[in-house]
């Protein structure tokens, strides 16, 4: 059958596909998922009783995140939380799934016992091209991966999507719905729609002023319709307009002098990495490749004006590699559209370490929340248990940098958290705390008061090293403790 007729035939609206949900499914939603399908979703579980609903860093919530309907839709979150999620985990209502992007189809590809059938996909994809194809755009993730192993896929075909290169795309006969939807053209009304629930009229002003400084108010189409639920100081992050605090600028002076020129970097999603393009890490670098699960503001200039070429990397030579471009701005996108020199590939392939570690003097640049004396590092939680966020791609591109020849694995952490009430580098971790990088893999220690090389020493050691580099106010403490310890 003609692609085309295969494509009508599939095509239908959003609460017809539901139909194909039944109770008990599992459905996921993955990072950057569709607009419109969240909703009919919600409409179809309403009348047909629990399912289980795998999320990962939602940016819109057509209720279920909401308290009194946990018996409807048993949640889970993977790999990331995001600030949206989090009060779901924080009140109970949400539970985490420990996996990696990796190996997250281990039990499902080897037909393990204990697999779980994942039974319906919930994804956005572009229209199809001339050869019955549609791709995930720049915020690629795992919806390749799930879509070959969900025994349906229901897609939101979305003009909107920026077409990427890479191997990135699935053929209209993977797919069991399309559900058509038209591009949005974010106006100022709707943004002021969006903030009508902002009973503050200050707040409001500051959201509003948010959306005057942005030079296309269509860079809102991820956060808009959630952004009254953010604080706006969150909201700038997000969207590239705060500035690099100082700390952010000292730790990408700290960066600069570790990465040599030919390294091929990653970098990690939250502060401060987001800062260190701009901030000028990179600045001067020569022969820089990338590869990384996604991206930062103003690293898509840096490919554009040669810093980072990819010539001496070993796979994907002369290519920037990622597995989504979330975390670029506006203008990083507009580079990334349709360009050759970038490419997207499906995590389970490019985050494996035995991939990652293929290219020579690859250094792994990831944040994290605090880090004890002897090296364990918590990127999860604080105030012991409390979830942040999830794994991410930080275990495995922290370790494809300890088995890379001539790599280097960097944590990097403002030396405080709490406007300084509290230091980031600890005597010994809460109860509760999660380690996401165990001493035995901690590499280098970056805060603005230094850096520190944990690699081949012993506890004393790294105790000293990582006290040197704690705030001032909280050594003494620090050098106390350890002494006890």
């Amino acid at each position: 059958m003609d692609w085309r007729e295969e494509y009508k035939r599939r095509l239908t609206t959003a609460d017809e596909a539901m139909a194909i949900v039944r109770r008990d499914s599992l459905v996921v939603i993955p990072i950057a998922g569709p607009r419109t399908l969240g909703a009919a979703l919600f409409r179809r579980c309403r009348e047909l009783g629990g399912i289980d609903l795998r999320l990962a860093a939602p940016l819109s919530d057509p209720g279920w995140l909401q308290d009194g309907w946990q018996e409807a839709f048993r949640l889970e979150f993977e790999l990331f939380i995001g600030d949206f999620g989090r009060t779901a985990t924080d009140e109970g209502r949400a539970t985490y799934l420990p996996n990696l992007f990796s190996l997250n189809f281990k039990d499902h590809d080897e037909g393990r016992p204990e697999r779980r059938r994942i039974d319906v996909l919930l994804t956005a994809v572009t229209p199809p091209d001339e050869d019955g194809y549609v791709q995930f755009g720049a915020h690629n993730w795992n919806k390749r991966s799930y879509v070959r192993r969900a025994a349906a896929t229901i897609a939101e075909v979305d003009p909107g999507l920026r077409p990427v290169c890479g191997d990135n795309r699935v053929h209209v006969s993977e797919i069991a719905h399309f559900v058509e939807v038209p591009a949005v053209e974010i106006t100022r009304g709707m943004v002021e729609a969006w903030l009508r629930r902002v009973e503050d009229e200050a707040l409001r002003a500051q959201y509003l002023a948010i959306a005057d400084e942005l030079d296309d108010l269509d860079r809102l189409i991820v956060v808009g319709p959630v952004m009254a639920r953010v604080p706006p100081d969150q909201v700038r992050r997000l969207l590239g307009l705060a500035d690099p605090p100082d700390a952010a600028k000292t730790i990408a002076g700290y960066v600069g002098e570790l990465v040599p020129d030919g390294a091929t970097i990653q970098i990690g999603v939250g502060e401060p990495g987001m800062y260190l393009a701009r901030a000028g890490a990179f600045d001067g670098k020569h022969d820089l490749g990338l590869h990384t699960e996604m991206s930062a503001p103003g690293i898509a200039r840096l490919v554009d004006c040669g810093v980072i070429n990819g010539r001496r990397k070993a796979i994907h030579q002369g290519k920037a590699v990622a597995v989504a471009w979330s975390g670029s701005d506006s203008e990083d996108l507009k580079i990334v559209t349709n360009n050759p020199a970038f490419e997207v590939y499906d995590p389970e392939y490019l985050l494996d370490v035995r991939t990652i570690s293929q290219n020579d003097n690859f250094h792994s640049l990831n944040n994290a929340l605090s880090i004890d004396l002897i090296g364990q590092i918590n990127s999860e939680t604080v105030f012991g248990s409390r979830m942040i966020n999830g794994t991410g791609g930080q275990p495995e591109t922290h370790l494809g940098a300890v088995l890379s020849k001539g790599g280097r694995a960097i944590t990097l952490l403002p030396s405080t958290a709490m406007d300084g009430a509290l230091s980031r580098v600890v005597a010994a971790h809460e109860a509760g705390s999660i380690v996401t990088i165990p001493r035995f893999l901690a590499d280098t220690v970056v805060t603005e008061y230094g850096v520190a090389r944990l690699w081949g020493k012993n506890h004393r050691q790294r105790a000293q090293q990582l006290i040197a580099v704690a705030h001032p106010d909280f050594r003494a403490e620090l050098r106390r403790e350890a002494e006890r310890l």
